[in-house]
């Protein structure tokens, strides 16, 4: 299912602020016990992302150079695939919670096919960087990956951006400091933990206990700090760049609300594309989808 800008309604989509990434505040990671079961989260989920190495496509092997980028005190790895290179034109992919640069080829070769070079950085504590995740930190890595395009004498006219999943964030960083990026493509994004947060407890990697819970349900305000914690609001609005929405509507993870928030809240929506197949992972269908948006 696809909205055309001009026929999308968002007279019913959710208003409230989903206050940038600010890492997480020391006096409430001592006092909440929700923060303490979302750092359990990100905790596991990194090092499910240092322990899942995905094989190397064959046709992606010969063009691939791992790179090692940094800038003050930080650093990140990343991949950059760039046949000959000679391409002078670059997607930036972040990849979702528990998966590292090896975990999208599929959507690289894509990538590839469009004529476009690729240059898919590490964020945060994920893959083999050992940088803890923080607002700080975010800022940094995606610095670096522009600045080595730039340095390469790719403009950022020439550089579009792709965040799946909580890769979202970095994307999100990034479109917002750089006005002139080429496009932003979001999909399946995480938003805000508000939302998040009673399905990615539910599953057996980390299980909120009933009684926080029914926290939550009684009330609802105790997830105001965690909602802080990733703060898309004011960064959304910020983004002058073209930006496109791939999501599923059966999304076990991410709710449909959440992404219609997005398209709700950027300025410059171009493509909003709602599959009626489909999970939470880039599949056969979201491949498709990325293949239809118009102007990439």
């Amino acid at each position: 299912m696809i909205y055309p800008i001009n026929n999308y309604s968002f007279s019913n989509l959710n208003h409230k602020n989903n206050p940038t990434f600010t890492g997480f505040s020391n006096t409430l990671r001592k006092l909440s016990p929700y923060n303490f079961y979302m750092e359990k989260i990100f905790d596991r989920y990194t090092h499910i992302s240092k322990n899942r190495w995905m094989p190397i496509d064959e046709t992606i092997k010969p063009n691939l150079n791992i790179l090692k980028l940094s800038k003050e005190k930080y650093s990140t790895e990343a991949w950059e695939i760039n046949p000959n290179n000679s391409r002078k034109k670059y997607i930036i992919f972040f990849h979702g919670l528990g998966q590292n640069t090896s975990s999208n080829q599929d959507i690289y070769k894509k990538i590839l096919k469009k004529g476009y070079a690729l240059l898919a950085p590490e964020y945060g504590e994920f893959g083999k960087n050992t940088d803890k995740i923080s607002a700080k930190v975010i800022q940094k890595q995606t610095e670096m990956a522009i600045e080595y395009l730039n340095k390469k004498g790719i403009p950022n006219e020439r550089i579009g951006v792709i965040g799946f999943s909580m890769g979202s964030f970095p994307a999100i960083e990034m479109a917002s400091k750089n006005k002139d990026l080429k496009f932003l493509v979001l999909i399946s994004p995480l938003n805000s933990l508000r939302n998040e947060v009673d399905l990615l407890t539910k599953g057996t990697t980390v299980k909120l206990p009933k009684l926080l819970k029914y926290g939550i349900n009684k009330f609802p305000f105790l997830l105001n700090h965690i909602d802080n914690i990733f703060k898309n609001n004011k960064k959304l609005k910020s983004i002058q760049s073209p930006v496109y929405l791939i999501h599923s509507v059966n999304d076990k993870i991410v709710p449909q609300k959440s992404t219609e928030d997005i398209a709700h809240k950027v300025m410059n929506l171009k493509q909003f594309i709602l599959l009626e197949k489909g999970g939470h992972v880039i599949e056969e269908n979201k491949l498709n989808a990325f293949d239809q948006l118009i102007d990439i």
